[in-house]
């Protein structure tokens, strides 16, 4: 098994330098042994428990030359004795997820892209079964190539389509820390599942591995419990924002009927339809009761979702952001709202009073500023920002 997706950069070092000390043992090659012998002395590769950001962007450029110094000198071996020394610190490198040695290893050793390593995976297999977004861009660089490279079986007769499908354990915890849980993990499950879609022949879209399962099945099967876990997390948040919502609608509701200073006596008008401010809580007020009503139709959309997999990809995180905006802006104009109405009947009309009630006001705006928009701003940037597919224009491998 490949190492889990928690290593840094000193782990690489270490397992590289353990690894090459066993290739300077194995390779007959005298010059080549003693170059990166050599080499390898002069970084001085260390583990230390404490080092600043300066040492470990250091000890990372030097891992790095290390590499291309062990490509160097391994292309000048055979073949058959090349392969076994770089396809272990590929895959370390590719299940780690550290696109610049997979780079370097792939410009000197571009024919290694064919080659299948442990369990016949290929080395887009491990970097969509690891979920390295940085690896699998490289992909983009093969035009004409990417179908028969994502097409080729592993030895369960899973193509990289297969792979897209299936959820590895360390994938299950992963986004467990995010605010929206499993909802986002499913959202990015689907994304990655579309995009290699995407670049699959149509052909290969629907072919069945050894148990005469198709890609879709695959996925189906292994992301049922996460699928289940980020539907109760959508429900249990839209009720308890349906509940504020309510709470909210009720509130302006009540206020646009019961109207501030009462009706003049003789003319049966607002008492303070004349005054600048009463126009301002008119308006507020509207836009709160307008706000609140659809974010409680949101909600409810909400509750009342399908909940399949590909609902995850765009329909029900939309309906969450619109949910989110509308019920703050109620929110926000509620408050508004309620100080126009405190400034017009229960003081006396002088700028300290307004300003004081205006920034009371404030403070449960803010409160719900402080603990939603984060929520809001990660659901916002994975939908519409995911930043996972992009073809890079800094990168050539010949």
């Amino acid at each position: 098994m490949w190492p889990e997706a928690a290593y840094d950069s000193y782990t690489l070092e270490l397992k590289i330098a353990i690894g090459f000390d066993w290739f300077t043992k194995k390779t007959d090659t005298t010059d080549i042994r003693d170059n990166v012998i050599g080499f390898l002395c002069s970084i001085k590769i260390s583990v230390p428990q404490v080092r600043h950001i300066r040492d470990r962007k250091l000890k990372h450029c030097e891992a790095r030359q290390f590499v291309k110094c062990l490509c160097l000198e391994v292309v000048k071996l055979k073949f058959f004795k090349a392969i076994p020394i770089i396809t272990w610190p590929l895959g370390t490198a590719v299940a780690m997820g550290i696109h610049e040695i997979v780079e370097e290893i792939l410009d000197s050793f571009p024919g290694i892209l064919y080659l299948k390593m442990m369990n016949l995976e290929t080395v887009f297999h491990q970097a969509i079964r690891f979920r390295r977004e940085n690896v699998f861009n490289i992909i983009y660089q093969f035009e004409g190539a990417e179908h028969y490279l994502l097409s080729l079986p592993d030895a369960s007769g899973n193509n990289c389509f297969h792979a897209a499908g299936r959820l590895v354990p360390q994938q299950k915890s992963n986004l467990r820390a995010h605010t929206a849980g499993a909802a986002m993990q499913v959202q990015k499950e689907v994304q990655w599942f579309k995009e290699v879609e995407r670049l699959m022949q149509p052909a290969d879209r629907e072919k069945r591995n050894i148990e005469g399962k198709t890609p879709a099945m695959v996925f189906t099967e292994t992301h049922e419990d996460l699928v289940k876990e980020a539907e109760k997390w959508m429900k249990d948040t839209a009720k308890s924002y349906t509940i504020v919502a309510s709470l909210v609608l009720t509130v302006v509701f009540v206020a646009a009927i019961v109207i501030p200073g009462g009706n003049n006596s003789n003319n049966g008008l607002p008492r303070f339809y004349i005054e600048k401010a009463y126009d301002v809580f008119v308006i507020s007020d509207a836009l709160a009761l307008f706000s609140s009503t659809s974010c409680v139709l949101i909600f409810l959309s909400i509750l009342t979702s399908r909940y399949a997999e590909n609902d995850f990809l765009y329909g029900l995180p939309n309906r969450m952001i619109a949910g989110l905006l509308t019920l703050f802006i109620s929110i926000v104009s509620m408050m508004i709202a309620s100080t126009i109405a405190i400034y017009l009947v229960f003081v006396d009309k002088t700028a300290w009073t307004l300003i004081l009630a205006a920034g009371l006001a404030c403070l449960p705006v803010t409160f719900f500023a402080s603990l939603q928009f984060s929520l809001l701003f990660d659901m916002i940037k994975s939908t519409y920002f995911p930043g996972l597919f992009r073809k890079r224009t800094d990168l050539i491998l010949y």
